[in-house]
């Protein structure tokens, strides 16, 4: 096959439609075989590239040998080169992940940046024993169908010419053409999974089925056009279960669970927001909550309210129609208004009488956390001095509020009940007493 790498090169350019004749490339070099080949297949094929080279400054004398040996071949071959240099291990620090999550992030967003301002594609030089190691990768590790599509010629921006050839082939035309690379250190090591699945798995595999990697690139082709159907049809389900409410999502909670196949839904649900697949039983479970329970990550709250579970973004800049209090004190902004909170002893003091848009509240009969929300049809309270319950849109029809005020009125909710209407009313459950010991003082400054 080596005499034949540069055609089936070309070949499979054309048939994998990775780039059209006019388009530039953007070679991801590293200095080793693998791009240093894909390097000269593009040279010696005309197409227009530029090479660019992260130092992730991860392997001191070695890593300044990689960039010296690229910009050489950059002057040798005549072609543009970005060089960048990042501190990494400060990155991986301040992220909170390990050095090579850190490295692969950085370099693909430079690398989007660079292909965004050249109007060009991104080239890697992932090769077939690189995508069946994928495979296997996400295979052991735990993944959906689309995991186990192995390496694919085209993902948006990203092109992977050299998909379609065996490691083997590769490092022959290296040597045939007296091609010269540079050998990463770390390659070498067994520290890394994949280099663990590359050095004793594979082999251990390839004893016993010769054909596995060519096998195991078919394999991914049948799963990539099964993932295809899998994705319509979850996106079907999903269209139908998800609201989208400004940058909230809710869902109906009996809907979803009687939904099928519900695990792989909820999965499906949960993974653009960051939850892990581990935490789709604690989605289950939170369907049987109780209303106020919740399940968060760094980006996203799942919040049990009602007869929905609805996932919000975390952040005060984002614009909710829910807000789930969990502290004793705070400060949040709606787009209606900014409400500030405390807990505090009531002992002592006096029962004030308090402006409309404040409240103090028994911190005792409340349960937290608490749910502030737009108002809805059907909302009652008790309202301060009654003892029966009144609907809030009556409440509202009494103090004759135009129609666009009523439409910036938000309910402060404890265990599914209201407690305070801000700038209305509170409700009479929640009004202090002489056995008050502590207070929730509540105060709401209209937008």
């Amino acid at each position: 096959m080596t005499d034949t790498l540069p055609l089936l090169f070309q070949q499979f350019f054309e048939q994998a439609q990775l780039a059209p004749s006019s388009t530039r490339v953007l070679l991801a070099m590293s200095g080793g075989v693998d791009s240093v080949v894909l390097g000269h297949l593009l040279h010696r094929s005309g197409i227009a590239f530029s090479m660019a080279h992260a130092n992730f400054q991860l392997r001191d004398a070695e890593s300044e040998r990689d960039e010296d040996f690229v910009r050489q071949l950059a002057a040798d071959w005549q072609v543009p080169l970005h060089v960048k240099r990042f501190d990494t291990a400060e990155y991986a620090t301040t992220h909170k992940c390990s050095k090579q999550v850190a490295a692969r992030q950085l370099r693909y967003a430079w690398f989007e940046e660079l292909a965004t301002q050249e109007g060009a594609l991104i080239a890697t030089a992932h090769h077939a024993d690189d995508s069946a190691e994928t495979l296997l990768h996400h295979l052991f590790r735990g993944t959906g169908i689309a995991g186990l599509r192995g390496i694919l010629p085209r993902q948006g921006r990203l092109i992977r010419p050299l998909v379609y050839a065996r490691k083997a082939d590769v490092l022959d035309y290296a040597r045939q053409h007296a091609l010269a690379w540079v050998e990463d250190s770390s390659n070498a090591s067994d520290d890394y999974t994949r280099n663990a699945i590359r050095h004793s798995i594979m082999p251990a595999v390839e004893q016993v089925f010769p054909q596995a990697v060519p096998q195991l690139q078919q394999t991914a082709q049948h799963l990539y056009e099964a993932a295809m159907l899998y994705e319509q049809a979850v996106q079907q389900q999903l269209r139908k279960l998800v609201k989208q409410q400004g940058s909230e999502q809710r869902v109906p909670v009996l809907a979803l669970l009687k939904a099928s196949p519900r695990n792989t839904i909820v999965w499906e649900w949960i993974k653009p927001l960051h939850f892990a697949p581990a935490q789709v039983p604690e989605v289950l479970k939170l369907c049987r909550a109780r209303s106020g329970a919740m399940l968060e990550n760094d980006h996203w709250r799942l919040l049990r309210h009602r007869r929905w579970l609805i996932a919000m973004p975390r952040g005060e800049q984002a614009a909710h129609s829910t807000y789930v209090l969990t502290t004793p004190a705070g400060n949040l902004h709606t787009p209606d208004g900014q409400l500030r909170w405390h807990t505090e002893a009531m002992s002592g003091k006096d029962i004030p009488n308090l402006p409309a848009h404040e409240a103090w509240l028994d911190a005792d009969e409340l349960q937290w956390p608490l749910v502030l929300r737009r108002r809805k049809a059907g909302d009652y309270l008790y309202p301060l001095g009654m003892q029966k319950k009144k609907k809030l849109s009556r409440v509202l029809i009494d103090l004759r509020l135009s129609v666009a005020d009523k439409g910036k009125i938000w309910v402060l909710e404890s265990a599914l009940r209201i407690a305070w209407v801000p700038g209305i009313r509170i409700d009479d459950r929640c009004k202090l007493t002489a056995a008050t010991r502590q207070v929730l003082r509540l105060h709401w400054t209209p937008a």
